[in-house]
């Protein structure tokens, strides 16, 4: 989508489309209802005032039933209390107490005759109930009592969070709507069960209030009850309580007045959400349209001015109307727009440096393919150690020199910058070698320093290329900075991408599972280099190497897995199977009457492994191979890592009788100590020192001092290496003990060896 289409195309339409669906979710489904509560309690607090005076609360509270007794009272006492709220002057009287159930009775006829000396000027509680198939059922006084009073409905209605928010000007209560005792108290004639909004506004603790047990007493304040609406109520602990905002849980009589103090105000009247919502929707038009960041930034402030103060002017006219719907449209178009910029920004800024501001890969990949082009990629090496040593704000001094060589050099007008020093460009120059040439010409380019803020800086660049079109131009800088890597690494110029190389890569990738397939498919093998007795050359056992003959790739050479299989965590299981094969080997040949030992190697991984000795001794048990027949063979610098843990698992396996080879003897940091700690009984010299032991005196010397040490340790010596008879001369001269190499013998498969063992065995009886 293009910025011209998002300012005057489908993207206003389509946020204006979103913010009236949203603003009529919120309004409709009251989807924001918690908050524009939450705003109607800040007005309310903001709002704040006392109640008229002309509605007084005559409290049953629990003093007066201390002094009266428990309700509820009999007829006597209730018409006692009318008579003195009538003596004192109220105007009108609503009874909200308990009245007597049943008519005939001496203080029911007394409370009859109260309520009708009052001449109509008392209201009596009728009710309705909901059972539990929703079905109503009337509350009302007895007759007796009705004739003379006017009814009203005392029923409140509860929101889902506990609060009464709204009340009714009137309910339907059996068979007819009479008004509620709000809309009596209030002065309102309309008895419609319409709903009005209450005002919370009007401080509940105001109310006057007057203990029934002062007015039956005669301790009210003259005056006090003189022309006002009267409620007599129930205020004690035992009395309905419900939750008013801002204020908390109270007793029912007050909600009443408080809904009637709200219609002695004025007749609230509520415009609800439809009105907001369209006015909402007209700021959000004006929000997406306006270019100007100020008049844009005015429309959203009045927006929110009108949304927010406006509600609390128009409460104090009584009109109420609800917000959130408007609100919700608003925000969600300023939300649109802003995320609509943000891509914008982040589209721009995502296709350059945000330090140089040269175009980045991004842009390149954004340029699209172009498969008759050549991807070259310059590579500073010494980048980062520069723009470290520069101040911050010449880094991008620096990457303009860079660019400026490679445009005069390359005549392409479109560098591209990737991170830490490198640059990448399409060649259009028609085949690789012209491209080769130009390359020679910027590396003569290249000789000459640049100088940044008085500094002379020398650049070594190296450049790497990927000619091949098949494939993404993104996957072609990638493979042409390797190119580019291995040309730094290899003294050169420059590279070129070789495409047979991604078939390695690949292979590198799912080495480990092909390894796992390897083993459950008998792909690997076990290969066994005999091991001479160096005096009487004969065979005194073998070397287990493992082997691994991939059915497409052939040969794959123990180094290329080995070390992917420690650092993958595979080691364990290929461990597993070289021990398993070389055990039942060793046990094969020791059946047949020929004592053999076998010497495997263990990885440096594995020797702080809590399962090694358990799964050396479980497969010494399930082949019945003499424990000091198997030879384990560690490296010098094997321990390193984890010594402690190393060493006890070693010490388990020389207690269990395995014996143990110090392997690549003198490659790794030996000492006396070392040597004094393992618990090896053979020391294998490495290779190293073997192959030239006769061309180096050097090496004679190392060779044979060794040998003399480790006897006199009480060690055996195992030289690896051996590859003609002149070294094998030397080494019997010193007195090695045991023997290994390609003259002596090569790694070869199972049948191969015994083959072997069963000719040395004929030579031997002949």
């Amino acid at each position: 989508m293009t910025l011209r289409r998002i300012r005057s195309g489908s993207f206003p339409l389509k946020a204006l489309l979103a913010a009236l669906l949203i603003g009529m979710l919120f309004g409709i489904a009251d989807v924001g209802e918690p908050l524009e509560n939450a705003m109607k309690l800040g007005r309310f607090k903001l709002r704040d005032h006392p109640a008229s005076g002309e509605i007084v609360l005559v409290a049953v509270d629990d003093r007066s039933i201390a002094e009266h007794g428990q309700m509820p009272w009999n007829g006597n006492r209730v018409a006692e209390l009318l008579d003195h709220a009538r003596n004192a002057g109220a105007d009108r009287v609503h009874l909200d107490v308990p009245l007597p159930a049943a008519g005939g009775s001496a203080d029911a006829r007394r409370l009859e005759a109260s309520i009708a000396a009052a001449e109509g000027a008392v209201t009596l509680p009728a009710r309705f109930s909901v059972d539990g198939l929703s079905e109503r059922s009337a509350i009302v006084p007895l007759d007796s009592f009705a004739r003379h009073a006017r009814l009203v409905n005392t029923n409140l209605f509860v929101w889902w969070d506990d609060v009464i928010w709204q009340h009714p000007y009137g309910a339907m209560v059996g068979d007819r709507v009479i008004p509620s005792l709000s809309a009596s108290l209030g002065g309102i004639t309309d008895s419609s069960e319409q709903m009005f909004p209450v005002d919370y506004g009007i401080d509940v603790r105001s109310v006057p209030v007057v203990s029934a047990d002062d007015l039956l007493s005669r301790r009210v304040t003259p005056g006090s009850l003189r022309g006002k609406s009267v409620v007599i109520a129930r205020t004690d602990i035992g009395a309905n309580q419900y939750r008013a905002p801002g204020t908390g849980l109270v007793p029912a009589v007050l909600i009443h007045i408080v809904a009637a103090e709200t219609l002695l105000a004025g007749a609230p009247i509520n415009l609800g959400w439809f009105p907001p919502l369209l006015l909402g929707l007209a700021l959000a038009w004006a929000i997406l349209r306006l270019q100007r960041r100020w008049v844009l930034l005015a429309v959203i402030g009045l927006a929110g001015l009108l949304f927010f103060a406006g509600p609390l002017l128009l409460e104090i006219k009584h009109i109420h109307i609800e917000v959130m719907p408007a609100l919700a449209a608003i925000i969600t178009v300023v939300g649109a727009r802003a995320l609509s910029s943000a891509m914008r920004s982040y589209q721009k800024r995502g296709t350059i440096n945000i330090v140089t501001g040269m175009p980045n890969l991004q842009a390149l990949r954004n340029a699209g393919e172009q498969p008759d082009t050549v991807v070259v990629t310059a590579r500073v090496k010494n980048y980062a150690h520069i723009a470290t040593t520069l101040p911050a704000q010449h880094e991008k001094d620096l990457v303009e020199q860079i660019v400026a060589r490679l445009k005069f050099g390359t005549g392409s007008p479109d560098i591209y910058q990737a991170d830490e020093g490198v640059f990448v460009w399409l060649s259009t120059q028609p085949g690789e070698d012209s491209v080769i040439q130009q390359l020679e010409g910027l590396h003569a380019l290249f000789r000459s320093p640049i100088v940044i803020a008085s500094r002379i800086i020398d650049l070594a660049v190296t450049f790497g290329l990927d000619a091949d079109g098949s494939r993404t131009v993104l996957q072609r800088v990638s493979s042409s900075l390797v190119a580019a890597d291995e040309a730094a690494r290899d003294g050169k110029r420059w590279a070129s991408f070789n495409p047979a190389s991604l078939e390695d890569a690949e292979w590198s990738m799912s080495l480990l599972a092909r390894l796992d397939h390897a083993i459950d498919h008998g792909e690997l093998w076990v290969a066994y280099q005999p091991k001479l007795d160096c005096r009487s050359g004969d065979i005194l056992g073998a070397e287990a190497l493992v082997r691994w003959t991939h059915p497409e790739k052939g040969q794959v050479f123990p180094d290329q897995f080995i070390g992917a299989a420690e650092q993958g965590g595979r080691i364990e299981r290929l461990t597993e199977f070289v021990l398993d094969t070389a055990i039942g080997t060793a046990a094969k040949i020791n059946a047949g009457g020929r004592r053999f030992s076998i010497a495997v190697n263990l990885s440096a991984v594995l020797l702080g492994n809590d399962s090694l000795v358990p799964l050396v001794e479980g497969l010494l048990r399930k082949h019945r191979l003499s424990p000091f027949l198997l030879t384990l063979e560690v490296t010098e610098t094997s321990t390193m890592g984890s010594e402690a843990k190393a060493i006890a698992n070693l010490r388990r396996l020389t207690d269990i009788g395995v014996e143990l080879s110090i392997d690549d003897y003198g490659t790794g940091f030996s000492t006396l100590e070392y040597l004094r700690r393992i618990p090896a009984s053979e020391i294998k010299i490495d290779r190293s020192f073997v192959t030239m032991l006769h061309t180096s005196q050097s090496d004679r010397i190392m060779v044979n001092s060794t040998i003399q040490l480790a006897h006199s340790l009480g060690r055996k010596v195992v030289a690896e290496g051996v590859e003609s008879q002149e070294i094998l001369d030397h080494l019997r001269h010193m007195r090695c003990d045991f023997v290994q190499g390609y003259h002596t013998g090569r790694p070869v498969p199972l049948s191969a060896l015994l083959a072997l063992l069963k000719m040395k065995m004929g030579r031997r009886a002949a």
